[in-house]
């Protein structure tokens, strides 16, 4: 025998016949029940249509009455928050109006706007989850499409959080410069 590895004799490895070939694969024939491929109509996603473009291949489903009463409850809270957003957004926008007599009002116009996008699109999400309690049959689909609104609205929300923690620094930043600058010319 010359240097380096050398299979033992009689086989051991998955080379050509003789080394010890790979079991062949255990199926149906002659196999323990469970083994071999999967039933027709199998799928490893976690559910129908998983990884596909919104609203294909999602299969059909119907939620129960149970699972529809809590979705109805979220969907119902998600329109009334969207609702008292838009409200609240409304009245911020015309408060800001009166900027005219006092400029520390047009503060409220960025809050406003917010509050009316924000408002809107959490109707959104509830007329999305709406659907699904009213569909028969799609409710997978709905879901999804409410659950994207939902992602979205958290996004936007998001956004907006970090757009505010930095407009405040500047501001604050900005405050500071000046009181430092006018106590420096009164000094």
């Amino acid at each position: 025998m010359q240097g380096g590895w050398q299979p033992p004799p009689g086989g051991g490895g998955y080379g050509p016949p003789g080394y010890g070939q790979p079991p062949p694969p255990a199926g149906p024939p002659g196999g323990p029940p469970g083994y071999g491929a999967p039933p027709p109509g199998f799928s490893q996603a976690p559910y129908p249509g998983a990884g596909a473009p919104m609203g294909q291949g999602y299969g059909q489903y119907e939620f129960n009455a149970a699972e529809n009463a809590v979705i109805d409850k979220c969907a119902n809270r998600a329109k009334l928050w969207g609702t008292i957003s838009t409200v609240i957004g409304a009245l911020q926008v015309l408060v800001s109006c009166g900027a005219v007599a006092s400029p520390n009002l047009l503060g409220q116009l960025p809050s406003g706007i917010v509050a009316i996008v924000m408002g809107v699109v959490f109707m959104g999400v509830g007329n999305s989850l709406k659907s699904v309690v009213n569909s028969q049959g799609n409710d997978l689909t709905h879901m999804m499409q409410a659950l994207e609104k939902l992602g979205g609205a958290f996004m936007v929300q998001i956004v907006c959080a970090i757009i505010y923690v930095v407009l405040a620094a500047i501001v604050i930043l900005l405050g500071i410069f000046v009181l430092a600058a006018a106590a420096a010319t009164s000094g």
